[in-house]
C-alpha cells in the first residue's frame, strides 16, 4: 500500500495504468491528478477524455488539486452525449482546447479523437499524459469486447509514443469478473480500499494481448444479414496499427486521397499538390507550403505507409505505388465521413 500524499508516481515503471477507486470522489480525484503532474505542468501536454464531467469540471478539479498552472498544452476532449455546456469559460479558452464529437458519435469516434491528438503532440519537447474518464462509463454504453479492444489499442499506441496513460474505473459499478477481464490489460492498477489506502499492483510481462481482430467487427458492417449496412471486409491490419497509421492529420489526408486516386500509380509532385489543395480547403487543419508537405511525405507517412504495406515509393521514378485494401478502404471512408462530413 502506499500514502497518496508521497505520491503514487513513485511506485510505476511503465505506462498504462488502472485507477479502480469509486468515480469523483476525493481518493479519485487526487491520483488523477497525481499522475498526470508526474512532471512540472509547464513541461506537459495534458489530455482528459471525459465521459461524464464537463470540461469545465474537470478544469476545475485541476485547479482545486494542482494549483493554477496550466500544462504547457493541453486538450479536453468531450465524449459527453447531448450536452449543452462543452466549452470552457471564456478566460479558459486560449490555453486548453474543448475537443467534442459528432452527435452521433460511437466507440471508434472516441478512440480516434484521442489517437489523433497524441499523434499530434507525438514530436513535441514535452512529456504527454492522458486520463480515460472512465471505462465505466464506456462499458455502459457499449459491448465489454468493444472496450477491451479499444482498451488495448489505446494502451499499445501510448506505449509506442511513450504516453503515460491511465483509465479509470468505478470498481462498485460492475462485477468482480469484469474487473478481473480489465486488470491483465494495464502494466499496473491502483486500487484504492477505505482501509489500507492505495494499493498498486504490477502485472508481469506476457507473450499474448487480447487482440482487435478477435473480438471487434471491422468497420463496413456488422454482419452479412444487416440490411443497413454493407458486407463486412476483412482488415489486413490490426487495430492497433491503424490507430497508428491515422493518427497524424496529414497521413489521414493521404489516405483519403490515395483511397480515391483512379489508378495505383501516382506521381509524388501530384499527391503534394492534391494534399496542399484539400488542406487549404479544411477549415479545422492549417496548411504548409508544398515543399514542406513533400517532405514530410518523404521521411515520415511514406516510409511508415510502406513498412505497413499500403504503398511502395520509387525514388527514381519519383511515383507512389499505393496497394488498395477493402478492409482499411471501409475504415478510412467511416473515419472521413466522421471529420470532414
Amino acid at each position: 500500500m502506499t500514502d497518496l500524499n508521497h505520491t503514487i508516481n513513485d511506485y510505476l515503471s511503465r505506462s498504462s495504468v488502472l485507477l479502480l477507486t469509486p468515480s469523483h470522489e476525493p481518493p479519485d480525484n487526487s491520483a488523477c491528478i497525481d499522475l498526470l503532474t508526474r512532471d512540472p505542468p509547464g513541461e506537459t501536454n495534458v489530455l482528459s477524455a471525459t465521459l461524464s464531467a464537463s470540461p469545465a469540471e474537470r478544469l476545475s478539479l485541476w485547479k482545486r488539486e494542482a494549483g493554477s498552472e496550466l500544462p504547457k498544452r493541453a486538450t479536453i476532449i468531450d465524449g459527453r452525449r447531448n450536452v449543452t455546456d462543452a466549452q470552457l469559460p471564456t478566460s479558459e479558452a486560449g490555453s486548453i482546447s474543448v475537443r467534442g464529437l459528432p452527435e452521433d458519435a460511437d466507440l471508434y469516434d472516441v478512440c480516434l479523437a484521442i489517437a489523433s491528438q497524441l499523434g499530434a503532440w507525438k514530436d513535441t519537447d514535452a512529456t504527454t499524459v492522458a486520463c480515460l474518464h472512465s471505462v465505466s462509463t464506456l462499458l455502459t454504453t457499449y459491448g465489454t469486447d468493444r472496450v477491451i479492444s479499444l482498451i488495448t489499442g489505446l494502451n499499445d499506441l501510448c506505449e509506442r509514443l511513450d504516453v503515460i496513460a491511465h483509465h479509470h474505473v468505478d470498481p462498485s459499478a460492475h462485477d468482480e469478473e469484469t474487473l478481473a477481464t480489465l486488470r491483465p490489460l494495464y502494466d499496473t492498477v491502483i486500487e484504492h480500499t477505505p482501509d489500507d489506502g492505495w494499493i498498486p499492483t504490477e502485472r508481469e510481462a506476457t507473450t499474448t494481448e487480447p487482440s482487435f481482430r478477435s473480438t471487434t467487427t471491422p468497420p463496413g458492417g456488422a454482419a452479412k444479414t444487416d440490411p443497413d449496412r454493407p458486407e463486412t471486409v476483412p482488415m489486413r491490419h490490426s487495430f492497433d496499427t491503424v490507430l497508428d497509421l491515422l493518427s497524424p492529420p496529414r497521413r489521414r489526408t493521404l489516405l483519403y486521397n490515395l483511397k480515391n486516386q483512379p489508378t495505383t500509380e501516382i506521381p509524388i509532385d501530384r499527391l503534394v499538390e492534391e494534399i496542399h489543395d484539400i488542406e487549404r480547403a479544411i477549415p479545422i487543419r492549417d496548411s504548409s507550403p508544398r515543399e514542406e508537405i513533400r517532405i514530410e511525405l518523404l521521411h515520415n507517412h511514406l516510409p511508415m505507409l510502406q513498412e505497413a504495406g499500403i504503398v511502395r515509393y520509387d525514388a527514381d521514378s519519383e511515383t507512389v505505388h499505393y496497394t488498395s485494401n477493402q478492409g482499411l478502404e471501409s475504415f478510412l471512408r467511416y473515419v472521413e465521413t466522421v471529420e470532414l462530413g
